[in-house]
C-alpha cells in the first residue's frame, strides 16, 4: 500500500489522506485534522504500508532562508509558477516540522535512497505543483487553491480531469472520486472547494508514492537527506505558457472605453471532439484565468475575435475546420465569459451572451509559435 498525505502545518487546518494499492489504484481517501485522527486512519492498513509521500517539509535544518532543495525546484519549475515557500527553523512550526514528528512516530525511513517495504516503510517529501507541471505537461500551474470562485472552480475541474486521466488510479470506478467531482462541478462555494482541496492533493501524492516505488525514472531527488529534499519530476523541457494580460482590442468595432480582454495561447490547437481537445481547452482556460487576474467575468453582451495560427499539415490534404476550432476555444473561456446560470448536469460557459464571432486561421510562418489570440469585448 502507498499513501499520500497533504499535511497541514498545524491541526487548525485539514490534512488530506489517500491510499493506493500495489497496482496504483485508489483504495481510500479522506481528510482529518488531528494527529490522533491521522494515526487512526493509517492504522487501518496495518503492516501493508510500503511508501508514504508527504506534501510538507520533512527535513529542515537551515536557520534562515530557503533550503537548497527549494532553490533547485525554483530553478527548474519557477517559470511555470511552481516555486516553493521558504522553510527554515526560525519558524516555530518548522522546529521541528510536523512531517518530521509524523515520520518518527511511525518509524518511517526518510532517506530517499532507501526502498520502502512492508517491513520498513519509506517516506519522501513531494510537492504537487511541480508534479502537475511534469506529469501533465502544463504550461503553468493551475490556480485551484484560491482566488475568485469561478476561476478557481475552472482550475479545479481541469486538475480533476488530469488526475482522472491517470489510468492506474482507476478513478472512474471510485465512489468517493465521484463525490469529489460532484462538489467541484455543481456550483460550489469556496468552503466546499476548501474541503476537498487537501484530499485531491493527497490522491496525487499517493500516486507519486506509488510511482517512486515502481518507476523511479519518472521522478528525481532535488536536494539531499542532509539539508532536505523534494521528490518531483525531472526538469521540464516544454515551454511555459506566456503570461496573458488584459489588452486593447482592434478599434474597428469598439471604442477604447469598452471593457475587453485579450489573451494569447501558445499551444497546439485542437478541434472539437478530438483527442487533443482536453489539453487545448485546459491551455485556453489557464490563459483566460491569468488574463482576468482575479477580476470577475465580463458582463453584458459580448463579441469574440479569434485568430488561429496553425501548424503545417502532417498528412497531405489535412485541413482545419474553422467552426470546429471555434467551439472548444470559446467553451474554455469560463474565466472571461463566466458560467451559464442554472442547474445543469455539467458546467457550461455562458456563451449565449456572445452575439458576434469573428474568426480567422492561417498556417504558422517559419519560427512562429502556433496557438490562438482571442479578444473578448463587451458590446452591449
Amino acid at each position: 500500500m502507498h499513501v499520500g498525505i497533504d499535511l497541514a502545518w498545524n491541526t487548525n487546518a485539514r490534512t488530506g489522506l489517500a491510499a493506493v494499492d500495489a497496482s496504483g489504484a485508489l483504495v481510500e481517501s479522506a481528510s482529518v485534522r488531528t494527529d490522533d485522527e491521522m494515526d487512526a486512519w493509517l492504522r487501518e492498513f496495518g503492516q501493508g504500508l510500503v511508501n508514504v509521500a508527504i506534501d510538507a517539509p520533512l527535513i529542515v535544518r537551515n536557520e534562515s532562508g530557503m533550503r537548497p532543495a527549494e532553490r533547485l525546484i525554483g530553478a527548474s519549475f519557477g517559470k511555470y509558477d511552481a516555486s516553493c515557500h521558504a522553510s527554515n527553523t526560525s519558524k516555530a512550526y518548522m522546529n521541528p516540522p510536523r512531517a518530521t514528528t509524523l515520520a518518527q512516530r511511525h518509524g518511517w525511513m526518510v532517506d530517499p535512497a532507501r526502498v520502502g517495504s512492508a517491513e520498513g516503510p519509506a517516506c519522501i517529501e513531494v510537492y504537487p505543483h511541480p508534479a502537475t507541471i511534469g506529469l501533465f505537461g502544463l504550461g503553468r500551474i493551475l490556480k485551484y487553491k484560491g482566488g475568485e470562485l469561478a476561476t478557481r472552480q475552472t482550475a479545479f475541474n481541469i486538475l480533476l480531469d488530469r488526475i482522472e486521466a491517470i489510468p492506474t488510479l482507476g478513478l472512474a470506478s471510485s465512489d468517493r472520486w465521484a463525490e469529489i467531482r460532484a462538489v467541484a462541478g455543481n456550483s460550489p462555494r469556496q468552503f466546499e472547494l476548501d474541503r476537498i482541496e487537501d484530499e485531491v492533493d493527497a490522491i496525487l501524492c499517493a500516486h507519486l508514492a506509488w510511482l517512486w516505488h515502481t518507476d523511479r525514472s519518472a521522478l528525481q531527488v532535488y536536494g539531499d537527506v542532509e539539508t532536505g529534499y523534494i521528490v518531483a519530476p525531472p526538469p521540464p523541457t516544454h515551454p511555459a505558457t506566456p503570461r496573458a494580460v488584459a489588452g486593447t482590442p482592434a478599434q474597428r468595432h469598439t471604442s477604447p472605453s469598452s471593457a475587453s480582454v485579450t489573451l494569447t495561447v501558445e499551444a497546439a490547437p485542437a478541434t472539437f471532439a478530438t483527442a487533443g481537445e482536453l489539453p487545448w481547452r485546459a491551455a485556453v482556460t489557464e490563459a483566460a484565468a491569468r488574463a482576468m487576474v482575479g477580476a470577475p467575468p465580463l458582463a453584458g453582451r459580448l463579441s469574440v475575435e479569434l485568430g488561429f495560427v496553425l501548424p503545417e499539415p502532417v498528412v497531405k490534404g489535412q485541413g482545419w475546420d474553422l467552426d470546429n476550432l471555434i467551439k472548444p476555444a470559446i467553451d474554455a473561456l469560463g474565466p472571461v465569459i463566466g458560467m451559464r446560470p442554472g442547474n445543469w448536469k455539467w458546467e457550461q460557459v455562458d456563451d449565449e451572451r456572445v452575439d458576434r464571432i469573428v474568426a480567422t486561421k492561417r498556417t504558422a510562418r517559419s519560427g512562429e509559435a502556433i496557438g490562438v489570440t482571442i479578444t473578448v469585448v463587451v458590446i452591449g
